[in-house]
């Protein structure tokens, strides 16, 4: 009975701190009267123009930035061309024929080679004739000062 008693009491007592002048679930700053909220204001919206240009002059930033990666790691990849006959094989020339096929001209001990490369290695080698323009004279028939037919 006692404790019947006990709650009966705490209830009237919580029911009369309810009852008071303040609104239900009111803030101390509504207490205090003055503190009143104002939300901040909102930021600009952005600039469509501007976020567009951002774009595009990155991705092009970026593009050539990977290009030129890709341009160095080719050179430093390629070995280096030495000028002069050093040695006794002396790289003349090269023909790029397309992606993966190549046609280099070789000079070793005074004779010129073609040599033919594909994605697969080397295809073929092929020894020049040493005297090439007087063949070319005479199939042209300049060499005795006539005209070509």
């Amino acid at each position: 009975m006692t404790t019947r008693l006990a709650a009966l009491i705490f209830l009237l007592l919580v029911a009369s701190n309810l009852t008071a002048t303040d609104p239900p679930l009111a803030g101390p700053s509504d207490r205090a009267g003055g503190l009143d909220y104002s939300p901040p204001t909102p930021p600009a919206p952005p600039d469509p123009a501007g976020l567009v240009g951002r774009l595009f002059g990155l991705t092009a930033g970026m593009l050539i930035l990977c290009g030129g990666v890709v341009w160095l790691v080719r050179r430093a990849k390629r070995p280096p061309v030495t000028a002069g006959a050093s040695g006794r094989l002396v790289h003349e020339g090269s023909l790029t024929l397309d992606r993966r096929c190549a046609v280099h001209l070789i000079r070793a001990d005074g004779h010129t080679v073609a040599v033919t490369t594909d994605g697969s290695g080397l295809r073929s080698m092929v020894v020049l004739s040493d005297p090439f323009e007087p063949v070319l004279d005479e199939a042209t028939g300049e060499a005795d000062g006539s005209t070509p037919r």
